[in-house]
């Protein structure tokens, strides 16, 4: 290498450190132009690429890095971190492992590790890598949180479940009593308590605690905007939506209608999208751009997700869907907004001090739902979300094309599989024990272990009738929907049961077989029944759940009577206006009550 690509890979360093990327990524492509093997080159570059999640070129380059490098562990380590953004999460664990093997006191390494393997259902494995690191980098508080965040993905049994539970709450007690300190959780950490919502507890104290325990190991989460407590400036009320998933995921269809129905004569519309690579930024822009005032795509980064939402001076921030990832959960300790609601795009508390409201319904709700959350309540007196009724596939698809069986009564239960909590293995075994001509039809999951590990655990429990379980592939949008339509009957799960789901299954006139839970997370096809004026497909017990499936499962004209009622009920749930006039008018008397508190 020449002195002036040694120049040009010195000041592309230099760049790079400083944030100034577009200069570094040029300088980068300079050098590896006059030195197409500049490992550190490559390596830098690639790092940049993921950045801006362009992880098929960041892919690209550590594959070249390797291959003059097979032992540099950066490059590996970023190689894995590239598989695991492409949904390689096998092949991304070999190269972790790797690299563990290579670096086995390397915290980074460890912890990436560890959090692929607890993504893949390798409970145990995972937090035996989680120990060990920790006995290495003890003063590490990174680890120490994921470790206390690693619950099994598919528990093999409600004992496991609840030893992992007590080993969760004993671990982050003890983060409440030790001066543990984190410079960028975001980084850190990167993770949430995503999978204690599905295991049928109330989580407020444990959720209470962890956000205590991050408030106190970075003081810089409590980051207060500037216009905070001021007098308005504006005479619309600024609403801010933050989330990271408002392009084709669940999290968009279910507040697409909200965000693009509410008044632009009162509001002033914001969308802060995290994370974001080009083909979602361009889906966001397609879906959106006409219906709101300004859409946002801040650099993956605290710091900038703050203060770019700080900027636009918002009056009420919304968050769709607080716990389903990092971004939005660690943006929720900072007050960038005198109102910040959060909703049930994931159902749960997010025991976060500076998340003033969490928005239900009634119809979802108990007497003493107020128990479960550290925000303040808010019922509104319709069903919480206004959802657009799907444009349906023509249904032209057979049993045949899913190579599914005729003639069988069809139990369909089309949730991802984490949902699938012990309990519901009973429920399973008791349908087809009392239809013998019944198969139930799952789906696999994002990653193949999760099948093999829910269906280790039905040959434990429910053996005798496994071999009427069976589970197709992940399907795309319209073959859901075809698969749906072929169903009998549709099972819902309980403890946490479906939410845009159930939507989808009435949409085509489906019947869907309900348990409600204690908690809104099993609760939500409750509220659309009760909307609908529908009970009887609402079970008290799992006894009922069986008998209630069975009876429609296997009674063609019972449930053709069923489905009629579903079918004519879908304008009480469809394009109803009713939870955008609601959204509307507390938003308006929440920015009234705050207002009289500035200046």
């Amino acid at each position: 290498m020449n002195s002036t690509t040694e120049k040009f890979l010195k000041t592309a360093i230099e760049q790079q450190l400083s944030g100034n990327t577009d200069v570094a990524s040029e300088l980068y492509n300079k050098v590896l132009l006059a030195s197409p093997d500049n490992v550190t080159a490559l390596v830098n570059q690639s790092a940049i690429f993921m950045d801006l999640q362009n992880f098929i070129d960041a892919a690209y380059l550590l594959e070249r890095a390797l291959k003059i490098s097979p032992e540099d562990i950066e490059a590996i380590n970023n190689y894995g971190n590239s598989l695991v953004e492409l949904g390689q999460s096998n092949k991304a664990i070999e190269q972790f492992q790797f690299a563990h093997k290579l670096a086995p006191d390397n915290s980074t390494i460890s912890s990436n590790l560890g959090r692929a393997l607890l993504r893949r259902g390798d409970y145990k494995t995972a937090i035996k890598i989680f120990e060990s690191a920790i006995q290495y980098n003890t003063n590490n508080a990174g680890l120490r949180f994921i470790n206390a965040l690693a619950l099994p993905t598919i528990p093999e049994n409600l004992s496991q479940l609840k030893e992992a539970r007590k080993r969760q709450s004993s671990l982050i007690r003890a983060l409440l009593k030790n001066n543990v300190q984190l410079t960028d959780p975001l980084t850190e950490v990167g993770m949430t308590n995503f999978i204690a919502a599905y295991q049928g507890h109330d989580d407020r104290e444990i959720q209470e605690q962890l956000a205590t325990c991050y408030r106190t190991a970075c003081p810089e989460l409590n980051y207060i905007a500037p216009h905070i407590g001021q007098q308005r400036k504006h005479e619309k009320i600024r609403v801010g939506f933050v989330s990271a998933h408002l392009g084709s995921h669940t999290i968009g269809k279910l507040n697409h209608t909200l965000i693009t129905g509410l008044n632009k004569n009162k509001f002033e519309l914001f969308l802060f999208c995290l994370g974001m690579n080009k083909r979602r930024k361009d889906q966001i822009t397609d879906k959106f751009a006409r219906n709101v005032d300004k859409i946002f795509f801040p650099d993956p980064t605290l710091a900038h997700m703050r203060s770019t939402i700080a900027e636009a001076a918002l009056d009420i921030i919304y968050y769709p869907d607080i716990g389903m990832e990092p971004l939005s959960y660690f943006l929720g300790f900072s007050r960038l907004a005198n109102v910040q609601c959060v909703t049930w795009g994931h159902p749960i508390s997010t025991g976060i001090s500076t998340i003033d409201y969490f928005i239900s319904s009634e119809t979802t709700e108990t007497k003493t739902s107020d128990t479960h959350y550290t925000e303040k309540l808010l019922c509104l007196k319709c069903f919480s979300t206004d959802y657009a009724k799907p444009n349906l596939p023509i249904l032209k698809k057979s049993r045949e094309d899913f190579k599914l069986k005729v003639g069988t009564n069809l139990y369909v239960c089309p949730q991802s599989l984490f949902k699938f909590h012990p309990d519901f293995d009973k429920i399973l075994g008791g349908i087809l024990r009392a239809d013998p001509n019944g198969e139930i039809i799952l789906l696999e999951g994002q990653h193949q272990e999760w099948a093999i590990k829910l269906k280790a655990r039905f040959e434990k429990k429910i053996p005798d009738v496994i071999a009427r379980i069976n589970f197709l592939p992940r399907l795309s949008g319209s073959d859901f929907l075809q698969c749906i339509a072929l169903a009998d009957v549709i099972l819902d799960t309980p403890h946490f049961c479906g939410g845009n789901t159930s939507y989808e299954a009435f949409s085509l006139g489906k019947i869907v077989v309900t348990l409600p839970s204690k908690f809104l997370r099993g609760r939500l096809t409750l509220g659309l029944y009760r909307q609908m004026g529908i009970d009887t497909l609402i079970a008290k017990t799992p006894e009922e759940y069986i008998k209630i499936a069975v009876k429609y499962g296997d009674n063609k004209d019972a449930r053709a009577l069923v489905e009629e009622r579903i079918h004519n009920a879908q304008k009480t749930i469809f394009d109803t206006k009713s939870a955008i006039k609601a959204h509307e008018k507390f938003f308006c008397e929440v920015i009234e009550s705050v207002s009289h508190l500035a200046p």
